[in-house]
């Protein structure tokens, strides 16, 4: 791979000369351009410029990783794909509150690391950097167009409005992607508004994650309280309406005078029915790869990079970007993930509507022995419908208290 890397470099540098002695316009037709240099993007970059194509990354903003917007809790998985020492903190459990004051400890002996996202996004960048990929800061898309020979992208560089050509474009452009807008037409049909602060409360519990639900905290979503080094990031995420109201009342907890710096946005927690198209794949946040239970996206969309840069290789291989070859790429993240994000996506729609009462009852069914060891036992944070499973089947009864209507 190196061999073919070193030897596409060779060429294009003997076509650029070639173009300056004879004073002739040239335009380079990159391999592939990724929209969107988060941990999706960095790593489809990555990944391709491992395997020797020449990419180019556009990152909108003027610096990787800013702003930071996500709590940034991952599993030994996520830190496999990337080198980096970013975390900031391990937890190994969560304590739940439930709207009557009431709560449960779960405890797992795997540890979930919580991350400076910043710094982890940096990381990313910084791999996909030294495998070869040309990453541009400060560069905002403003159209994407696919023919039938080429994708071009216009973008502003630090001001300057430039053009580059490729032979397949990837969207690692988040909910609001510029790549989906212009070539796919179509959003999530589920969207979560979050709000996050870093605060300078510190939780007695440090090597726990405080999880919020019922109507006083949250509309179809939860609350959460993170341990985060020296600070604590404190958030809520609301569906079909603003967190902001939510989120005073949870942070009442803690102290409106400690916040040190506020963060938010929207959180796409369905997927797209299609998220392939001729010479062109979306991954992460701007396909609605999410985990609609959390709201985690940095694991499924480094999965979902991961068969992006596997199908290009293949649509390269064959010489044929139509989206009859990319069409493998939908089949393989939905091969690793499609369960799971079903299943938590129809969960979610149920949880999104539990009444506080209903929230109670259920704490009074969970909260025995049995019931926590069980969680304790086969919960995971990356496929959390396996401990939603097991406790369904060990207590039936739960179902009732899903039903819309249960008050």
């Amino acid at each position: 791979m190196l061999a073919v890397h070193a030897a596409r470099s060779a060429i294009k540098v003997v076509l650029q000369l070639s173009c300056f002695y004879c004073y002739r316009s040239f335009t380079v037709v990159r391999d592939v351009i990724v929209v969107g240099a988060g941990p999706a993007g960095s790593y489809a970059s990555y990944s391709l410029s491992r395997m020797g194509y020449d990419v180019l990354n556009l990152e909108e903003h003027r610096e990787v990783g800013k702003p930071v917007e996500c709590t940034g809790l991952v599993s030994a998985r996520v830190t496999g794909m990337v080198r980096t020492r970013s975390g900031v903190n391990t937890v190994t459990g969560a304590h739940v509150i439930f709207p009557n004051g009431e709560r449960i400890h779960v405890h797992k002996k795997e540890k979930t690391i919580v991350l400076d996202r910043d710094s982890f996004d940096k990381d990313c960048a910084g791999q996909s950097i030294g495998a070869g990929t040309d990453l541009r800061i400060d560069s905002r898309v403003r159209s994407v167009k696919v023919t039938e020979d080429s994708a071009t992208v216009v973008y502003r560089e630090m001001g300057t409005l430039r053009e580059e050509t490729a032979r397949i474009v990837i969207g690692a452009d988040g909910l609001n992607s510029r790549v989906r807008r212009d070539l796919f037409g179509t959003r999530s049909s589920r969207i979560i508004s979050a709000y996050q602060v870093d605060s300078a409360a510190k939780l007695e519990d440090q090597d726990s994650v405080e999880v919020y639900v019922g109507s006083k905290v949250t509309r179809g979503f939860f609350g959460w309280a993170t341990p985060s080094g020296n600070i604590t990031r404190i958030g809520v995420g609301a569906h079909g309406g603003a967190s902001l109201k939510y989120f005073n009342n949870l942070n009442a907890k803690f102290g409106q005078n400690k916040i040190l710096g506020i963060n938010g946005g929207g959180i796409p927690i369905a997927y797209l029915k299609k998220t392939y198209a001729d010479r062109s794949l979306l991954v992460g946040d701007a396909a609605g790869i999410v985990k609609p239970l959390s709201g985690g996206g940095i694991y499924t969309g480094m999965v979902s990079a991961k068969h992006a840069a596997d199908a290009v290789n293949t649509a390269f291989e064959r010489e044929d970007f139509s989206e009859k070859t990319l069409s493998m790429y939908e089949k393989g993240w939905k091969s690793d993930l499609r369960s799971e994000l079903w299943f938590d996506g129809m969960f979610q729609r149920f949880f999104s509507m539990i009444s506080d009462g209903a929230f109670n009852r259920i704490y009074s069914m969970i909260s025995d022995p049995v019931a926590i060891e069980k969680i304790n036992e086969v919960g995971d944070i990356d496929y959390p419908s396996r401990v939603i499973i097991s406790l369904i089947l060990r207590k039936p009864g739960l179902l009732r208290n899903l039903l819309p209507g249960r008050i």
